[in-house]
Order: structure tokens, then sequence, then C-alpha cells
């Protein structure tokens, strides 16, 4: 028994699981084909050093992600317009961050600020109370 294929998809009826699957398949090359066709004009506009471009093509890379990816394509976007890419991957990771990271991350300056303000002064507490705790001391223990 020989079998006979067929290269020509218009003879295969929509209808049928093999014509079903071959529009499927169609409509995802044509999908696929537009976006590969949009990221080449991106990245040749980039590749020609347009900083708009670069900014847009981050923008969308950027959309919709998390702290971490937000900081990432930002650091990577300042590398490749000549800023600094570490101050730029913070300013990414704070925009990304929700709002609970973003009150801790402000708690917990507020505290480090509170205590870098108030050591000296709790330093100097005791230092004082030292030296009258020993004093205290001393008449106590004379007067028994």
């Amino acid at each position: 028994m020989a079998a006979t294929t067929s290269t020509n998809t218009a003879s295969i009826s929509p209808l049928t699981p093999g014509g079903a699957f071959s529009e499927v398949i169609s409509s995802a090359l044509g999908v696929v084909s537009a976006k590969v066709d949009d990221w080449t004009d991106k990245l040749e506009d980039v590749a020609a050093g347009k900083e708009e471009a670069v900014g847009k093509l981050a923008d969308d890379l950027a959309e919709g992600g998390g702290a971490k990816e937000q900081a990432a394509v930002r650091a990577v976007e300042a590398e490749l317009v000549g800023k600094n890419p570490v101050w730029a991957a913070v300013k990414g990771a704070w925009s990304g961050a929700g709002t609970r990271v973003k009150v801790a991350i402000v708690a917990a300056v507020v505290a480090l600020v509170l205590l870098v303000v108030l050591a000296p002064v709790l330093l100097l507490i005791l230092l004082l109370a030292v030296p009258i705790v020993v004093v205290v001391q001393k008449v106590r223990s004379r007067s028994h």
C-alpha cells in the first residue's frame, strides 16, 4: 500500500482536524512574523543610536514586570545611553516594587535615620549615667 501525501494545504477542508490545525498554524506564523518584524525595526533603531528608541524598547520590555525585571531593564537602558546603570536599577526597582515593599523600605530608612540621630544621645546618657552609678555605689558602701 503506497500512501500519497499532498503538499497543497488548500485542498484540506477547514472542517477537518488537519484543516483546522493548518489554519491555526498559519495564523500563529502570521502573528509571529509580525512580532519579529516589529522587534527587528525596534532593534535597528536602537542599533542606530536613537535614544528615544532605547527608551521605548525598554518601556515595552519592562511593562508589567516586577521590581527585578524593572531594575534589569532600566540598568541595561541606562548603560546603552551612557548613564549610571546602578542608579537606574535602583529607580527601576522602586518603580516596580509594590506598595507594601515601598512602605517597608521607607519604615526601615526612618528607623535607620532615628538610630543614627539618637545613637550619640543614648551614648552620652550612658556615659553620664555610669559615673553617677559608680559614685552612688561608693557612697552606699561607705555608709554601711
